[in-house]
């Protein structure tokens, strides 16, 4: 009888039980961050190292629609010239904690060209699904590659990114640059072309909010090819301490293949 008892007491825990937790059925799965090859992948939780204003994600505005999660996400960027390459792929507002960087390409970053990365969303991106109603999806990324050195730093160049599954932008018509804030701050973008004193548009933010993402879009349909820098100048509310910061890109109008 004893026995009897025990055995169905055991029945109901597992009942009660399944299914596991989802962050323990995930973790299981092998979501952390870890080496996938050729590039690094996974839920990485490490908190940030950059500068008071960090630049987390500089892209090509394009917005690539699907139903069904694609087997692959792709990433493009126009490299000017020849320079190290670090792409880091991450969610702007972290709920799931996702991020991609460490890319090795087999043949190496070409200067002058479009240069392509393309990854399975199988291995971590499917299972990305268990905040309800809220998988992980295309538009919840963003991407950064900056050139020269991998570190987050006031001056720093970059170079946007495309994100899509299937077909990349055939022209650029905008950019989304997101920064964000470790403090509530007042802040000036200014966007310029190189060489040039007066900028081709300003916007202002009396106040950003500290630690949420904050976006900037341009519209740079009419821009000739070269090089630009923002400008982001202002300062922190609550003490007056200075914010600048600079990030140069290169802008291409024709950018698919």
């Amino acid at each position: 009888m004893r026995q009897r008892m025990t055995a169905t007491f055991a029945l109901a825990w597992l009942l009660l039980a399944w299914p596991p937790p989802p962050v323990l059925a995930q973790s299981q799965a092998g979501l952390t961050y870890q080496s996938r090859g050729r590039y690094s992948e996974g839920i990485r939780t490490a908190p940030s190292t950059g500068p008071s204003l960090d630049l987390i994600s500089a892209l090509v505005e394009y917005h690539e629609p699907y139903k069904g999660l694609p087997p692959a996400f792709q990433a493009m960027f126009y490299l000017a010239k020849q320079e190290p390459v670090y792409l880091t792929i991450r969610e702007v507002e972290a709920r799931y904690f996702y991020w991609l960087d460490q890319v090795q390409p087999e043949s190496g970053w070409q200067a002058g060209k479009q240069n392509r990365f393309g990854w399975p969303t199988a291995t971590v991106i499917r299972s990305l699904n268990w905040r309800q109603g809220a998988p992980l999806i295309l538009a919840d990324l963003g991407a950064v590659v900056r050139l020269g050195s991998s570190t987050p730093a006031k001056v720093e160049r970059v170079a946007p990114v495309a994100l899509y599954h299937s077909r990349p932008p055939q022209s650029v018509e905008g950019y989304c640059f997101v920064f964000r804030p470790d403090a509530r701050m007042r802040l000036r973008f200014e966007v310029f072309a190189e060489g040039q004193g007066k900028p081709l548009e300003s916007q202002l933010f009396p106040s950003v909010l500290a630690g949420q993402p904050h976006p900037i879009r341009w519209k740079a349909k009419e821009w000739p090819d070269g090089w630009y820098r923002i400008a982001v100048s202002g300062y922190v509310l609550s003490s007056n301490a200075p914010v600048d910061a600079r990030v140069g890109f290169y802008h291409v109008r024709r950018f698919g293949n």
